[in-house]
């Protein structure tokens, strides 16, 4: 046998391990499942919401689906097919969001020929369905195959899944974020360097990721510089992604921070009181009218933002120190940086959406879950409201 055909061999070998393998046999089944969920969501939610009882009836794949390409989705599109070189005429630059998604968006219309949107949902679905196969991985890694199995389940039928179905960042930063911490985790440091870069150019919270890969590595090296080897390229790697975006934007708009200025359209501001945030929500829930729509968002945020951080001050005794580090940076970043420019209603806009980065906490919950009446109400109450928010989004109603 020629050593071409032995490398075949292999390598059909390995492709049938890696389908019949638990972690894509359940991540698989999981995303089906909530796309299929998502479907009959976005038919039943536009027909019957939208009372279409005479005249013509929408197409679903030319007048439903395209619901789904709202509200940052056309942020995206709009950058893979223009650059960064522009502006709206409110004064929103598209310098706010990061280019690793538009890149691949771009990349996908050239490959497949299908309109930005399209690509825009198969980008962000294919990167949610291997995203739950690294976490399914990461979750047996740090627990069991129980508490991995909850984890993709429960992170898939969160209140705000749905912007994993949708146009948006999510599926792509919780792919790199996962990716990063299974191959830190397992030190394979220069994989989560480029995974950390990855990050890096689709958020910029994305940078956040250098703190544990930077922890986990000096651990293993009893922090000794003297122990210094090869893999420490991955912490060179790992700021690459932030930094060719800023050196990228200094080329084009003449600013490498313009990222960074470009949060003021949206209300945010710098604060260091870190609950200001929390508190100005207090204060709009109580002053507000009653059963008012910013109300109901900031509840929203309240309570699951409420959640999380109560989850965090749990993982703190059940989570490895590099998960800690992660899940610190973010609520400082997050909580340092409220709409409260101008008293806008909603101080702590896109919370609930942000909180789907914190994967180690979807851990905790499902390790919790082993309890039945834990598991039974946290999916019964899930998936209720993100039915809730799907029909609300595919109807161009503004979730969080």
């Amino acid at each position: 046998m020629t050593v071409r055909t032995t490398g075949r061999v292999r390598t059909a070998s390995t492709v049938r391990l890696a389908l019949r393998s638990d972690a894509l046999a359940t991540s698989l089944r999981v995303f089906v499942l909530t796309r299929i969920l998502f479907l009959l969501l976005t038919y039943f939610g536009v027909v019957l919401f939208g009372s279409v009882l005479h005249g013509p009836h929408p197409s679903f794949l030319h007048q439903l689906l395209p619901r789904w390409g709202q509200w940052d989705t056309l942020w995206y599109i709009q950058i893979a097919e223009r650059g960064y070189a522009w502006r709206k005429a409110v004064g929103t630059s598209p310098t706010a969001f990061f280019p690793l998604y538009p890149l691949l968006i771009r990349g996908g219309i050239d490959l497949i020929h299908r309109s930005a949107l399209t690509v825009a949902l198969l980008v962000s679905n294919l990167c949610f369905l291997a995203a739950l196969v690294y976490l399914w991985k990461l979750a047996r890694w740090e627990f069991d195959r129980a508490v991995a199995d909850r984890t993709v389940l429960y992170i898939a039928v969160f209140p705000t899944a749905l912007f994993f179905f949708a146009g948006y960042t999510e599926s792509l930063f919780l792919l790199t974020t996962v990716a990063a911490f299974y191959y830190l985790r397992r030190r394979h440091w220069i994989l989560a360097g480029v995974f950390v870069a990855l990050a890096g150019a689709t958020r910029v919270t994305g940078i956040l990721l250098l703190l544990p890969l930077a922890y986990e590595y000096g651990r293993d090296h009893n922090f000794s510089l003297r122990r210094i080897d090869r893999g420490a390229l991955g912490l060179l790697i790992a700021p690459l992604g932030l930094l060719a975006f800023m050196a990228y934007l200094k080329w084009t708009v003449g600013d490498a921070l313009a990222f960074t200025q470009s949060q003021v359209a949206w209300q945010k501001i710098f604060t260091l009181e870190l609950w200001r945030g929390f508190a100005a929500s207090v204060v709009q829930i109580v002053t507000l009218p009653p059963a008012s729509f910013y109300q109901a968002h900031n509840i929203i945020n309240i309570v699951l933002g409420g959640l999380f951080l109560i989850l965090s001050v749990v993982a703190v005794r059940r989570l490895p120190a590099s998960y800690i580090l992660y899940i610190a940076a973010f609520w400082v970043v997050t909580l340092t940086s409220p709409a409260l420019a101008g008293g806008y209603p909603v101080p702590l806009i896109s919370l609930s959406r942000y909180i789907l980065a914190l994967f180690p906490l979807f851990m905790i919950m499902a390790r919790a879950g082993e309890d039945r009446a834990v598991n039974d109400t946290y999916l019964v109450l899930s998936v209720g409201m993100l039915a809730v928010f799907t029909v609300q989004f595919v109807n161009g109603g503004w979730i969080i």
